[in-house]
């Protein structure tokens, strides 16, 4: 029966030296193939995030006219822009996952804002969902080490 000691008592490794609880043993620094592996899985995340924000935008860009269409009234021109919006914030969150989805995001986020022109509530809510696309570039430029400033918008 072995107790992960060897013949003088010490653990017989760093890994056996965890196990049994040793307090002044240092954690095993990460490798560099766990360092990518975290740092894909990161990125993958937060692209998971930003295609969930796109999808969550063509939704609004949907309820939002409608419930203003009972004041002011839509039109066919705008009814027909917030479709067609809908329709391309839905394909660009299918492809964030892409290297230069991150840059159609982004460039979507700019024409959604833009349909404020057609209905001035949306500016306020572009605003918003712009912040939230800035904030998740900057967490994952922090979390995976991509390129910051305006190149994030397009890595």
């Amino acid at each position: 029966m072995s107790d992960g000691l060897d013949s003088t008592g010490d653990a017989q490794s760093t890994g056996d030296a965890a196990r049994t609880g040793d307090p002044t043993q240092a954690p095993l620094e990460p490798t560099p193939e766990q360092i990518q592996a975290r740092a894909r899985r990161a990125d993958k995340a937060t692209r998971s995030a930003l295609a969930g924000l796109l999808g969550l935008e063509a939704v609004v860009v949907l309820l939002v006219p409608r419930a203003i269409a009972f004041t002011t009234g839509l039109g066919t021109v705008r009814t027909t822009i917030c479709i067609a919006l809908a329709v391309i914030l839905v394909l660009g969150a299918a492809l964030v996952r892409r290297p230069w989805g991150i840059g159609v995001g982004s460039v979507l986020q700019i024409a959604f804002t833009a349909t404020g022109f057609l209905i001035a509530t949306m500016f306020l809510v572009g605003a918003i969902f712009a912040a939230i696309w800035l904030r998740l570039l900057m967490l994952r430029h922090e979390v995976v080490g991509t390129a910051g400033g305006l190149r994030m918008l397009v890595e």
